[in-house]
C-alpha cells in the first residue's frame, strides 16, 4: 500500500509541475497612447518609447480606471503598460493588459 501512495504522489506531483510551468511572455510596454478603440474590444494603441513602433494591447478597462481611480485615460498620455501574450480563440495572439501605470499610479488589472 506503501508503494501505491508513493506513486499516486509521485504522479500527482508531476502532473502539477507541468501545469505550473507554463510558458507566459510578459512584455512591458511604454510610450504615449496614439489611439483608444471606441468598440469592443477595447484596444490602446501606444506608440512605443524606445522603437517608436504602434503597439495595441488589450484588455486596458477604461471605465474601471476611470470609476474606481479617477483615471481618464486620452490620447497623447504617457502610461506603461505590463502585458502578456495571449492566444484568443481565433488562434491570434495579442498582447492583453495585466497593469497600467499613468501617472505615479499602478493599477492591477488582473
Amino acid at each position: 500500500m506503501k508503494k501505491s501512495y508513493k506513486g499516486l504522489l509521485i504522479m500527482a506531483a508531476t502532473v502539477m509541475s507541468f501545469i505550473s510551468v507554463q510558458s507566459v511572455c510578459a512584455e512591458t510596454v511604454a510610450g504615449t497612447i496614439s489611439e483608444i478603440s471606441s468598440t469592443k474590444p477595447i484596444i490602446v494603441t501606444v506608440a512605443d518609447e524606445m522603437s517608436g513602433e504602434l503597439i495595441d494591447v488589450y484588455g486596458v478597462r477604461i471605465k474601471y480606471l476611470d470609476r474606481q481611480y479617477n483615471i481618464e485615460l486620452n490620447e497623447e498620455d504617457y502610461v506603461s503598460i505590463e502585458a502578456e501574450l495571449v492566444e484568443c480563440r481565433t488562434g491570434d495572439e495579442v498582447l492583453k493588459a495585466q497593469s497600467i501605470e499613468v501617472g505615479d499610479v499602478t493599477v492591477q488589472l488582473r
